[in-house]
């Protein structure tokens, strides 16, 4: 039937970050992955849609980023609560995690952005949208 669509599961990206304790004990290992059951969560906690790059220049780092890590632990990491999450998290953990799973969400962009700067550094207009085409009569 070439109308059917058939959607191949693939494994869901995520991401380990290992915890040093400070203490000698063994690191202790979270992944994250921001699947859909993960946005759903992060969304009702936070009221957030992780996938609009216009929420993230919202995200507040106390109230909403544990609520967000929190989440995106559900998967693999269930026994990890928000407390938990408050105690391990730290401004410059915060930076790290907040650019890889902004990668998550939206795969390619930091690479896309990335190419516009240097086409304006090399003096191009990197203007990404095409000129409409005008029709006379």
């Amino acid at each position: 039937m070439p109308d059917d669509l058939v959607l191949k599961l693939a494994i869901t990206p995520h991401f380990a970050i290992s915890i040093d304790k400070e203490d000698g004990t063994p690191p202790e290992v979270w992944k994250l992955c921001l699947d859909y059951r993960a946005l759903a969560r992060i969304e009702e906690a936070t009221g957030l849609d992780l996938k609009k790059v216009s929420d993230w220049n919202n995200l507040s780092s106390g109230k909403h980023f544990p609520k967000i890590v929190w989440g995106a632990l559900q998967r693999f990491n269930p026994d990890v609560d928000v407390e938990r999450v408050l105690d391990i998290l730290n401004p410059e953990a915060q930076r790290i995690l907040s650019d890889r799973m902004f990668e998550l969400c939206f795969p390619g962009a930091r690479e896309a952005y990335q190419k516009v700067l240097d086409a304006q550094a090399a003096g191009e207009t990197a203007d990404p949208n095409v000129p409409a085409v005008s029709v006379t009569t």
